[in-house]
């Protein structure tokens, strides 16, 4: 049996919810293997791939709310002495995790010294094609959960939270957009945290009619389990919409201020950009020039 470590250390949520296909790639690819996937806390991969069965061990570089030192990285190493290393990271400070494969024999597959300017999905994608010799058609990303059943219910998650301001669309854009669905049969279910608690408070302030699901006091686990049958997600670029994507659920995502072209490693994942541009990257602040009508009329079309 092959022992196999893939290294994945961007930190949200989202981010590893977009690397989960070249996962499962190469399990596909090495089915009589063990895996180990070493990557941040804040992407809650315990929780997240809790019942994946291609992730045979998690390791996080940051456990304990420190980054670890050389000692942990030699000791990983030195200990599970893995045949390959799969590594989707760029640059010279990642070059100790290739040193330690080097010295304990692994054949290693990385991204290289120095980063390039180009789509983080793109490269992935590429990249598992060469280094799995395989050819990559299938637009899609699974988090394995218990007891999600074949048939959808009629629920609309909208994903509130954001990781900041720029990253948000306007509250009052979702009150116009929950007044469209509004009548329809749909049960409303509100996703975000804590921080997004103001916002939850005015939405059900504006639709004081409508009793909403709200997420704010649920953990991440209990979370999961609330919106696994859900059939639509509206919201920004977060880690709650790639969740939802990764779910099975058709997400309708509002990109404004992050990359939208991150969204074709997922077909389930609709982009939604404002009319005039024709992408859209960090700093194009333009949350606010996605229109509620923009959203109703691509729902409609891809509803047809």
């Amino acid at each position: 049996m092959k022992k196999i470590l893939i290294i994945e250390l961007r930190p949200g949520i989202g981010d590893l919810c977009m690397f989960i296909p070249r996962f499962h790639e190469i399990k596909q690819k090495f089915q009589k293997s063990h895996i180990t996937l070493l990557t941040k806390t804040r992407t809650r991969a315990k929780e997240i791939l809790k019942y994946d069965q291609n992730i045979n061990q998690i390791e996080f570089i940051d456990e304990g709310g420190k980054k670890k030192n050389l000692i942990f990285l030699f000791s990983l190493f030195k200990k599970n002495k893995f045949d390959i290393v799969f590594s989707y990271q760029y640059g010279p400070k990642y070059l100790k995790y290739i040193f330690f494969s080097k010295i304990f024999g692994s054949e290693v597959f990385y991204y290289g010294v120095f980063k390039k300017k180009e789509s983080m999905m793109m490269r992935a994608i590429r990249s598992n094609e060469i280094w799995l010799n395989i050819k990559i058609t299938e637009r899609s990303a699974k988090i394995f959960i218990k007891n999600q059943n074949i048939h959808r219910k009629n629920q609309i998650i909208l994903g509130i939270g954001a990781s900041g301001d720029n990253k948000r669309w306007p509250t009052d854009y979702f009150c116009k957009l929950i007044e469209y669905f509004k009548g329809k049969n749909y049960e409303f279910i509100l996703a975000g945290g804590p921080g997004e608690k103001e916002i939850i408070n005015y939405i059900k302030q504006f639709h004081y009619d409508i009793k909403f699901i709200s997420l704010e006091n649920y953990n991440l686990e209990d979370s999961l389990d609330i919106i696994k049958d859900a059939k639509y997600h509206f919201g920004n670029d977060s880690g709650f919409m790639h969740i939802c994507a990764a779910l099975g659920m058709i997400s309708y995502c509002l990109y404004g201020d992050t990359p939208s072209e991150d969204s074709i490693y997922n077909d389930k994942i609709i982009p939604i950009i404002p009319d005039g541009f024709k992408r859209v990257d960090h700093g194009s602040h333009a949350m606010n020039l996605i229109t509620v009508s923009k959203v109703i009329k691509t729902f409609e079309l891809k509803s047809d």
